[in-house]
């Protein structure tokens, strides 16, 4: 792609700022809102937490300023960016894929790119993994890293969402818990301000922004993997606790007295619906009977949803039922308007969500499953690249790494 005005304003410029004046952060904060997305002056007062009349009030400077434009669109008056050099980074980090997406501040078009290189790999080859990719992305976007403004870190573990520490981990990927993932990009990206969360709270930020749960009320994200977890999302926030531990669905007992699961206790969601579960349940159902069973969560999905595979048909459908008993503790606590199905099992479509909503119609309250306002199941319509795009997203409008602190 051929590079652009080189006149343009530099978005670090816009954003990196020292003045604490009101009027200047409030300034930034206007202009980051649309950097994520053009929006109309109500959205922005919404996710900005700012008056309307502030809004407007800004917005007419910015017009003045020659940095944005005001469209009439469906939903009203949209005000868009004018051309801009700065470029905003998302990724995804899982047990065993990572997905990188990049895009420039002034433009809608999403960069991505994904390689099977996952936290089980070492953070040493992932992190390397990673800054390639935004690399790679940047000069296929038209400019280089050094108009990166800020990278959005998902990473599979809890954050605390005061300090940006881990606070909780899969033992197996033996990862520091004392380390600090704002950091971890300094050697390749100095300078760059590094946004980390779990990659369910992300991919939840993801689809309320860009998928499925746009400006939604309240919104649980389930992202089903090798691991489970989920994001809540109370407009226009994250959820996520005291400790960064809201939404671990995948620590909820189901099965008492059950399988022990890798955080200590028995019967997790996980142990029943984990990646790994899933895949020796197939295993364990055709050994002997020489049939060639799914080796990946993918090739799992796609045996169901062709209907080739009976057991991989079952499999899905058990675990989209034991998916739900989590969905249910969620649904009972939050009484949420929306629910969505992602990572790889959301890709099982209408599969997944109609044994979902099995579960739900069994132990939910009634009339949060039944009538016109009945909680609407969805799986994710950015797929696995849920994660990323809500990373990156998040990042670009934080003023901070840690903000919207839920």
């Amino acid at each position: 792609m051929v590079s652009r005005n080189d006149g343009a304003p530099d978005a670090r410029m816009l954003l990196n700022s020292s003045e604490r004046a009101i009027k200047a952060v409030n300034r930034r904060k206007i202009v980051r809102a649309v950097m994520v997305q053009p929006s109309t002056q109500v959205q922005i007062a919404r996710r900005t937490d700012l008056s309307q009349a502030k809004v407007s009030a800004v917005v007419q400077e910015l017009v003045h300023d020659n940095l944005v434009t005001v469209h009439d669109s469906e939903r009203g008056k949209t005000i868009r960016l004018r051309e801009v050099r700065g470029l905003a980074a998302g990724v995804d980090i899982g047990h065993e894929r990572l997905t990188v997406a990049v895009r420039r501040v002034d433009d809608d078009f999403v960069h991505r790119a994904a390689v099977n290189v996952g936290a089980r790999h070492g953070m040493a080859r992932w992190v390397g993994e990673s800054a390639e990719l935004i690399r790679r992305l940047s000069a296929e976007a038209g400019l280089s890293v050094e108009h990166l403004v800020s990278i959005g870190l998902g990473i599979p573990a809890a954050v605390n969402p005061r300090t940006a520490q881990v606070t909780m981990i899969a033992p197996s990927l033996g990862w520091d818990l004392d380390g600090d993932p704002r950091t971890w990009f300094e050697n390749d990206f100095p300078g760059v301000p590094v946004a980390p969360d779990n990659d369910a709270n992300f991919a939840a930020f993801g689809e309320y922004m860009h998928g499925e749960g746009r400006d939604v009320e309240t919104m649980i994200f389930v992202k089903a993997s090798t691991g489970i977890g989920a994001g809540i999302i109370i407009r226009p926030y994250i959820y996520r606790g005291r400790r960064g531990l809201a939404g671990e669905m995948g620590h909820y007992c189901i099965a008492p007295g059950g399988a022990v699961c890798n955080c200590g206790r028995r019967g997790c969601v996980e142990t029943v619906a984990g990646g790994a579960e899933l895949l020796a349940q197939v295993g364990k159902a055709y050994q002997g009977h020489g049939v060639e069973p799914p080796k990946t969560l993918d090739q799992l999905v796609d045996f169901a949803r062709d209907g080739r595979d009976r057991v991989s048909l079952r499999v899905v459908q058990d675990a989209a039922r034991a998916i739900g008993a989590g969905i249910v503790m969620e649904c009972n606590t939050l009484d949420p308007e929306m629910v969505v199905l992602g990572g790889e099992l959301g890709r099982a479509g209408q599969i997944a969500i109609d044994a979902v909503m099995e579960t739900l119609r069994l132990g939910a309250i009634e009339s949060a499953v039944e009538g016109d306002s009945a909680v609407l199941v969805r799986t994710s319509a950015l797929g696995l690249s849920a994660g990323a795009q809500g990373a990156l997203s998040f990042a670009l409008m934080s003023e901070e790494s840690v903000s919207h602190i839920g």
